[in-house]
């Protein structure tokens, strides 16, 4: 009755350690293949290329800067609502979940508002797509556009300190996003 018990001890040892075993060796020159397999390696390095090296040929997020046709703004709630095109620069389809971050001027460094997206917006390889950003002005920030940006038109923005969530990967963006030039609004 011992040899059976010891036999059995041993097939369930064998069976439980083997395929263990079998895998660690397999992956013995990648082991952080085991938990984080090699596709979500590969889309974290091209979500932080697309966001850290926006400038590049095919990285740029934002194709086209906001025209004051895109902007709608209300004065009461300091709150504002941007419309503007989101290109896929990710080698497959990408659901950009959410985005946030702070708004800034660059002529000045000066922080606007905070940012985020409205709504997900599913996108295919290489598509723009038109996504709604919204937004509320801080006092500090009406006050910083009515004394330096007096009577212009636009102001250069950019995203800093943003978060970014594509496919359930969420991207610490330490690099500024070049918005390019958005409506000033008084």
């Amino acid at each position: 009755m011992d040899k059976v018990r010891l036999a059995l001890v041993l097939v369930t040892i064998a069976i439980t350690v083997g395929p263990i075993l079998g895998v660690v060796l397999a992956y013995r020159d990648n082991l952080m293949g085991l938990v984080i397999p090699p596709e979500s390696e590969q889309l974290v390095d091209n979500l932080e290329n697309v966001f850290t090296n926006p400038g590049e040929p095919g990285n740029s997020i934002f194709p086209e800067p906001p025209g004051p046709e895109d902007i709608q703004y209300d004065p009461t709630s300091r709150t504002f609502t941007l419309a503007t095109k989101i290109k896929n620069p990710l080698p497959f389809d990408a659901t950009l979940n959410s985005m946030s971050g702070t708004l800034q001027c660059d002529a000045h460094n000066f922080a606007l508002g905070e940012i985020s997206l409205k709504d997900p917006v599913n996108m295919k390889t290489g598509e723009t797509v038109t996504a709604t950003i919204t937004g509320q002005y801080t006092e500090a920030a009406l006050t910083h556009l009515a004394n330096e940006h007096a009577g212009e038109q636009s102001l250069a923005a950019s995203l800093v300190d943003s978060t970014i969530n594509v496919g359930g990967i969420i991207v610490q963006v330490s690099e500024r996003i070049n918005l390019g030039e958005i409506p000033v609004v008084t």
